[in-house]
């Protein structure tokens, strides 16, 4: 269900970041509306490869990293959206719609985090123990 939100999530924010400006063309500095959506591009190009690495693992610590790095990106994400909006590169009712959909994400991902069981491996870094 997980995966399948971010699916849905993820073609939302894909369609957010279309309505930007478009790539700079070969040898042109990149815009500031260009380098906000390859920051939207690059935060949501991260969570679905973490989702099925933290469900293929075992391990707590590994786990909860990858878990931690979606949060991370999809508020990064967010973030971006947010200031898209604000500097008036995109319409408000857009970023309803992908804040609507991050944040049924975001339940579906507080519940699965849930389910991940500490085990006795030793986090040498001292960051998920």
């Amino acid at each position: 269900a997980l995966y399948e939100q971010w699916r849905e999530a993820y073609r939302l924010v894909m369609t957010f970041a279309a309505v930007l400006a478009e790539d700079p063309e070969e040898g042109a500095p990149a815009s500031e509306e260009q380098w906000t959506k390859r920051l939207i591009h690059e935060n949501a190009m991260i969570v679905a490869p973490k989702i099925v690495s933290a469900s293929h693992c075992n391990l707590y610590v590994l786990q909860m990293e990858n878990a931690a790095v979606i949060r991370f990106n999809c508020r990064q994400l967010m973030e971006q959206v947010s200031y898209a909006v604000l500097s008036g590169q995109a319409e408000p009712a857009y970023k309803e719609v992908v804040k609507e959909a991050m944040e049924q994400f975001r339940v579906l991902f507080c519940h699965w985090v849930g389910t991940f069981r500490r085990d006795d491996y030793e986090d040498e870094w001292g960051l998920f123990l």
